[in-house]
């Protein structure tokens, strides 16, 4: 890997971590990482703050996602460097180092994300997750519907096996907050509130 592209990578995340939802609640007098499911997310702000700060979040959530990837495919002509920059970006919203690696599930950054990788892909799965969840009001099953949604069609429509295994692992991180331990990141936020 070049050192240009772990500049793009080391920017993606940076650009990813911008603690939205914490800024959000910080200027609504409420801090979302004691508030609601502590999430620093869109979610969470709709539910403790409303609909007009989480749209304020969502909006710029995904923003971070597309910008990412706007900015690797401006500044390398390597065709994966955009899905790493996505990763980056996922995984600096899950993990912000701007508020002690606390974050949000990264559903909107990855959203921005794909947008930009595979935009017809991203539309029918948001379009699925939507009536999903109007059928269903459970929005995780909606999500897990849409992300499905988008693997499939991004197989169906013959996309490159690599872009697809990335699609897998870009998805799959929308989880990785509840599936793994971070130790080190709880003893941060617990010593410094």
């Amino acid at each position: 890997m070049t050192f240009a592209t772990l500049l793009i990578l080391a920017i993606s995340y940076l650009i990813g971590a911008f603690p939205t939802a914490h800024l959000v609640g910080w200027r609504y007098g409420v801090n979302l990482r004691q508030s609601g499911d502590g999430n620093l997310g869109g979610l969470n702000a709709y539910r403790v703050l409303g609909w007009k700060p989480a749209l304020v979040v969502g909006i710029v959530d995904i923003s971070k996602g597309a910008l990412a990837v706007w900015l690797a495919d401006c500044l390398s002509t390597n065709p994966i460097v955009p899905y790493l920059a996505a990763l980056a970006a996922a995984l600096g919203h899950d993990f912000s180092i701007y508020v002690r690696f606390a974050g949000g599930q990264g559903m909107a950054a990855i959203l921005g994300s794909l947008l930009n990788l595979q935009p017809w892909e991203t539309l029918l799965g948001v379009g699925l997750f939507l009536l999903c969840y109007l059928i269903f009001h459970n929005w995780d099953l909606a999500w897990g519907v849409g992300m499905v949604a988008m693997i499939a069609s991004a197989w169906v429509w013959r996309r490159p096996f690599w872009q697809i295994a990335l699609l897998v692992v870009l998805i799959s991180t929308i989880g990785l907050k509840k599936w793994i331990d971070m130790p080190l990141a709880r003893r941060i936020r617990e010593s410094h509130p």
